[in-house]
């Protein structure tokens, strides 16, 4: 039996990290679907926020963390691949949030939708890093609600 208990544990500690795997491959998946429709993006979006370095940290269902690095021009995704989380990129904005929201996205028919869903109820953490960036994110906020509330989004 206390053979069968290591092995069980061996096995899913083995396993763990290919849940993560999945949802990063979904997300590398989709970076061409978004990019294809960033002209859909309101142009004051892409001025505030179209250029970035984002550290995206995202907790598996296992508890452990995969970290990306996602760059955007002009709001559209040239880079994005996986990191160390000790490694220093010098983000513009900080992203925290867990694989299940992920994943909740990604499978939705309103993935606009539910990613502000998931910003509004804290399942997605955003920081915008320096006083610039902060100001450009809580301006951009506040249009984002604007429009939310009168349906423009």
């Amino acid at each position: 039996m206390k053979k069968q208990m290591i092995l069980l544990i061996v096995l899913l500690n083995l396993l763990m990290p290919v849940a993560t795997a999945d949802v990063v491959n979904e997300l590398e998946l989709k970076i061409n679907d978004y990019n294809e429709n960033t002209e859909h993006v309101p142009s004051f979006l892409k001025t505030l926020l179209g250029n970035e370095v984002i550290k995206l940290a995202i907790t598996t269902d296992s508890g452990h963390e995969t970290y990306l690095k996602v760059v955007t021009e002009n709001a559209y995704v040239v880079s994005f691949e996986e990191i160390d989380p000790t490694t220093r990129i010098e983000e513009t904005i900080s992203i925290r949030t867990d694989e299940a929201t992920v994943q909740s996205i990604l499978d939705s028919g309103d993935p606009l939708g539910t990613f502000l869903e998931a910003k509004d109820s804290g399942k997605i953490v955003i920081k915008p890093v320096g006083f610039t960036k902060s100001m450009a994110f809580t301006l951009a906020s506040a249009v984002l609600k604007l429009s939310q509330m009168f349906g423009f989004i």
